[in-house]
């Protein structure tokens, strides 16, 4: 065996004892395979990290993104959906924690979250991770019902969602992502160990909820509503069961409740909607929806949002009987 085919052959045992020990669980047992690569060549999972133009910024006041490039390339229709200037490098090569020249100087915060973007003529208009979320969201119509009337919270819960950060990297490779120094090798190593390592939700199971909900506070001349509470449940949960998006932001046990009752801590038996919502106007909270309001906009929303036809919103009988006149006159 020639000296060369002997190194090459050496080189390749090291890396894969080295890929072995890092991937190496805390229980001794491998992780899952890598992901599959990328059609484009690019790392199939990579960690984005904040870079910043000056040394000890704290720019990791701020949890690294763990992103699965990989996932996001099958449901992109081109990679200038994200490299929007056409030139496929690290997002931090224009946008850092400050920003720069190269970048407009939009900071990397905004180049990340800006919904409010200005569309461009006859030039690409460029978008963020939130931007193209949201127009998913509002777009589809097993998305579109429900955030038709839930805006989802910018609480620290949502950001955490993306802002998972890294276990076990050193201070070493922390201050070589920061400065935008790091291994692409390293980084992707680390990104698919995060991958590997994090584990699909288990929602609340629709049995334990109740079948059928009767909504009868402010019966009068109409008869109680019997609402399908199953039905709808099941419904949204086939929806999300195979959508990656919606199960990343989803991402509690009782997520799903919090479409209808949104202001109620996550719960499958969550209080009614009278305990917020009062059959008249709250003098306390004018600005909150007295009770029939609440029903009907929170109904009517996700209708519209779904483009559901039946019942129409002038068909009050297609949800309440109407009520029957008894003898003497009375209802």
């Amino acid at each position: 065996m020639r000296n060369g085919t002997k190194m090459l052959l050496l080189t390749a045992i090291v890396l894969a004892g080295a890929a072995c020990l890092l991937f190496r669980g805390a229980e001794g047992t491998n992780a899952a395979p890598a992901l599959a690569a990328t059609d484009s060549g690019a790392p199939a999972a990579m960690v984005l990290f904040p870079v910043s133009n000056q040394p000890n910024s704290g720019a990791m006041g701020m949890k690294p993104v763990v992103f699965n490039h990989k996932l996001h390339e099958s449901t992109v229709q081109e990679c200038e959906s994200c490299h929007h200037t056409g030139d496929p490098v690290a997002c931090s090569s224009c946008h850092t924690v400050e920003g720069k020249k190269d970048g407009n100087f939009v900071t990397l915060d905004r180049a990340m979250h800006a919904d409010n973007i200005i569309q461009r003529k006859g030039a690409r208009t460029p978008q963020s991770c939130v931007s193209c979320h949201e127009k998913r969201y509002t777009e589809r119509r097993e998305c579109s019902g429900c955030h038709a009337v839930v805006t989802p919270k910018r609480d620290a819960a949502w950001c955490a969602v993306c802002h998972t950060g890294v276990e076990g990297m050193s201070a070493t490779q922390t201050a070589d992502a920061l400065a935008g120094k790091m291994d692409p090798d390293v980084n992707e190593a680390l990104a698919q160990q995060a991958v590997d390592s994090k584990k699909p939700v288990q929602y609340a199971d629709p049995g334990a909820m109740a079948l059928k909900v009767k909504i009868g506070t402010l019966v009068d001349k109409y008869e109680a509503n019997v609402f399908n509470h199953a039905r709808h449940v099941n419904s949204i949960m086939k929806r999300i069961s195979g959508d990656k998006l919606a199960q990343a932001f989803h991402s509690t046990r009782e997520t799903l409740c919090q479409t209808c009752h949104h202001h109620s801590p996550a719960s499958v038996t969550p209080p009614k909607c009278v305990s917020c919502h009062a059959p008249g106007i709250d003098k306390q909270n004018p600005g909150r929806p007295p009770l029939k309001a609440a029903y009907h906009l929170q109904c009517m929303g996700c209708h519209d949002g779904m483009n559901v036809k039946r019942p129409a919103k002038t068909d009050c009988t297609g949800c309440h009987k109407e009520r029957v006149a008894q003898k003497g006159g009375s209802k």
